[in-house]
C-alpha cells in the first residue's frame, strides 16, 4: 500500500474527528461512552481522541489486567486479535499489521455476510460496489465472492467491504445508517439487505456474547475504526470552488479528466453540490461546490458536509475580472478547514500584456497565504496551441498533497 507510515488507533481517530465527529459518534455509543467526557471541538482532536482510544482499549480489557496496568487497557492490536479470533476470522496474527488484522476480519464478516444473502441481494450489491459482470458466481460461497471483489478492486475492496459491514452494523445496533454523504449509494444499497442486517443482529453478535460484555462492545467498535481507517487511508475528495463561468468545469477536464459536459456555461454560481469520481473508483472523488451561503437549507447541509471530508481544495478566479470581496472571504471560508490549498488565476490567456503584470500583482496581493497558479485551462488556441496551460502543475500539486496525508494516489 502506498503510505508513508502506519497510523495508531489515536491517529486514525485524530484525523477522523478533524474531518466531521460526527463519523465518530457511533464508536462512542458501541462502547457506551458519554459524549459529555469529550469536547469534540476542532481544537481538542487530539484529546479527544486519545480519551477515546483509552476508553475502546479499557473495554478490550479484563478488569484484572486493567488494574495491573494502571487502569490503561490492553494495545489496540490485542484488542484486534482477540475480536478476530473469536470471530474465526482467517489470517490473524500478532506479527501482522493492524490493518492486515483489521483486512482479515473484513474480509471474514463480509464473506459471512454475502453466505447470508440471497442471489438477488448479492447481484444488488456487487451492482452498487461496481461489479456487473455476467460471469460473477453469484451461487458461490462468500468467501468465493469476497475474492472476486479483491480481484476487481484490490485494497479498495477493503475499503468498500468496511462501508457496507460498518453501515449494516449501525443500522442493527443502531438504528440508522452511517451518514457519510460520499457513501449514499451504498448505504441505500444495504436498505433492501433485510437478511444481512437480520444477521449481524442476531446471528454474529449471540456468537460472541458468551465471551462477556466486553466483547459486545469491542466487536462493532473494531469494525468501526476499520471503516475510519480504511477512509482516513484511501478516501479522497478534491474540492473545487469558484464563481460562475471563472472556468471549473474546463479545470474538471483539463486536470482530472473529467468531463461535465458543461466546458461554455451561462454564467451563474452551482445550484447543487456535483460529485464526480476521479478515475474508475468511487472512493476517488472530485466535489463541485454551489454558493456557501445558497438560501436551500438541503443544498446548505450537502455542502457542509462535503466541506467536511474535504482533503485538498482548489479555487478558481477568473484574472480578467479581478478578485472579488466574496471571493477573499470565501477563501477566508476554506482556510477554516485547515487542508491545503491553492488558487487557480485562470484565464490568464486573456489580458492584454500591458495589463496582466499589474492583475497579477493585485490578485496575489488579495490572495495571501495559499499557492497560487496561473492557468488557462481552456485557451485561445491561437495563442496557446498545446492545449491548457497550467493543467500539469496543478494536477501534481494536488498528488503530492495527497501523498504528504498519506493518502493511496496508486490509482492515479
Amino acid at each position: 500500500m502506498a503510505t508513508n507510515k502506519h497510523l495508531d488507533l489515536s491517529e486514525v481517530l485524530q484525523r477522523s474527528l478533524a474531518y466531521d465527529p460526527n463519523d465518530v459518534l457511533p464508536l462512542l455509543e458501541y462502547l457506551g461512552m458519554p459524549k459529555d467526557k469529550l469536547r469534540l471541538s476542532k481544537d481538542s482532536t487530539q484529546q479527544d481522541a486519545i480519551e477515546i482510544s483509552h476508553y475502546l482499549r479499557k473495554m478490550g480489557s479484563n478488569d484484572i489486567a486493567t488494574l495491573f496496568r494502571g487502569g490503561d487497557g490492553v494495545p489496540y492490536a490485542e484488542v484486534l486479535c482477540d475480536v478476530g479470533h473469536k470471530l474465526s476470522a482467517p489470517g490473524i496474527n500478532k506479527a501482522n499489521s493492524v490493518e492486515e488484522n483489521e483486512a482479515f476480519i473484513i474480509k471474514k464478516l463480509f464473506a459471512d455476510a454475502l453466505d447470508k444473502m440471497s442471489e438477488d441481494e448479492r447481484r444488488q450489491l456487487f451492482s452498487t460496489l461496481g461489479v456487473t459482470g455476467k460471469d460473477i458466481p453469484y451461487t458461490s460461497a462468500g468467501v468465493i465472492l469476497t475474492q472476486v471483489l479483491l480481484k476487481e478492486f484490490g485494497g479498495f475492496a477493503i475499503y468498500k467491504g468496511s462501508l457496507v459491514l460498518a453501515n449494516m452494523i449501525s443500522r442493527a445496533l443502531l438504528g440508522s445508517g452511517l451518514r457519510f454523504a460520499t457513501n449514499a449509494a451504498i448505504t441505500r444499497s444495504i436498505g433492501m439487505a433485510l437478511g444481512p442486517i437480520g444477521w449481524i443482529a442476531s446471528g454474529a453478535w449471540l456468537a460472541v456474547e458468551i465471551a462477556g460484555p466486553a466483547f459486545r462492545k469491542t466487536v462493532p467498535a473494531v469494525i468501526h475504526v476499520a471503516m475510519l481507517r480504511q477512509i482516513v487511508l484511501k478516501r479522497i475528495t478534491v474540492g473545487v470552488v469558484g464563481e460562475g463561468s471563472v472556468g471549473k468545469d474546463a479545470l474538471f477536464k483539463a486536470v482530472f479528466g473529467i468531463d461535465t459536459d458543461n466546458i461554455h456555461p451561462v454564467a451563474g454560481s452551482t445550484q447543487q453540490t456535483e460529485v464526480y469520481n476521479w478515475g474508475n473508483n468511487d472512493a476517488l472523488r472530485v466535489v463541485n461546490f454551489p454558493g456557501f451561503n445558497d438560501t436551500n437549507m438541503d443544498v446548505n447541509s450537502l455542502t457542509q458536509d462535503h466541506l467536511n471530508h474535504t482533503d485538498v481544495f482548489l479555487m478558481v478566479v477568473d484574472l480578467t475580472r479581478g478578485i472579488s470581496d466574496v471571493e477573499v472571504s470565501r477563501l477566508r471560508q476554506l482556510k477554516t478547514f485547515g487542508r491545503p490549498i491553492a488558487v487557480c488565476l485562470n484565464k490568464v490567456d486573456l489580458p492584454r500584456p500591458a495589463d496582466k503584470p499589474r492583475l497579477l500583482e493585485a490578485a496575489r496581493q488579495r490572495l495571501e497565504g495559499v499557492k497560487i497558479f496561473e492557468t488557462a485551462f481552456d485557451p485561445d488556441p491561437r495563442l496557446y496551441q498545446d492545449g491548457p496551460f497550467g493543467a500539469g502543475d496543478v494536477r501534481h500539486w494536488v498528488l503530492d498533497r495527497l501523498r504528504e496525508a498519506d493518502k493511496d494516489v496508486s490509482h492515479l
